[in-house]
């Protein structure tokens, strides 16, 4: 049977569910989809939709498809992108490894504070990849790590200067 001749059938029992589909999708990209179903309900071909929606044939008739076979669920169901990760696992581990247990002056900046810029920078001269602030930040709230307990503002302690602090401070009163 014609895919058109299909959705049509289906119009009569779905156009309150449109309705509330419509108001409550208020993005763009779900609206579109929404209102070429509703083109295909009131009687206008495919070519028609095509042209006043601004798609590809195969993009409508992919749209319609999800619909004649999942519903509005399926059709305003967003496609997942998969994008190749910069950061291999292993990467990713080191990374986090340099959060923990290194500062930036392992490795030639001058701090002792990590920042997602000083971390970018790193790993661009590490593996010459070039990533994104933005995704540093997601990597540190998949790993559970809070800025605070990913950064450090102090650089290492000298364990003499530090015995001797302790000392003059027990000479003068003031330590408990």
């Amino acid at each position: 049977m014609i895919r058109r001749i299909r959705l049509q059938r289906l119009a009569p029992q779905d156009r309150k569910a449109w309705q509330k589909q419509y108001y409550e999708h208020q993005k763009q990209w779900q609206r579109r989809r929404l209102l070429a179903l509703k083109a295909i309900w009131d009687g206008q071909n495919l070519s028609e939709v095509c042209s006043q929606q601004k798609v590809r044939w195969q993009t409508l008739v992919y749209w319609l498809d999800s619909y004649l076979h999942g519903g509005f669920d399926k059709l305003l169901k967003k496609a997942s992108v998969h994008r190749k990760q910069l950061l291999s696992e292993q990467r990713q581990r080191i990374v986090r490894y340099m959060m923990l247990h290194k500062t930036p002056a392992d490795y030639g900046i001058d701090s002792y504070q990590w920042t997602a810029d000083r971390m970018r920078t790193v790993i661009e001269q590490k593996w010459q990849i070039k990533i994104s602030s933005a995704r540093l930040y997601q990597l540190f709230d998949h790993w559970d790590l809070s800025l605070q307990k990913a950064h450090r503002d102090y650089g290492p302690t000298d364990a003499h200067e530090q015995a001797q602090c302790i000392t003059d401070l027990k000479k003068n009163g003031t330590a408990q």
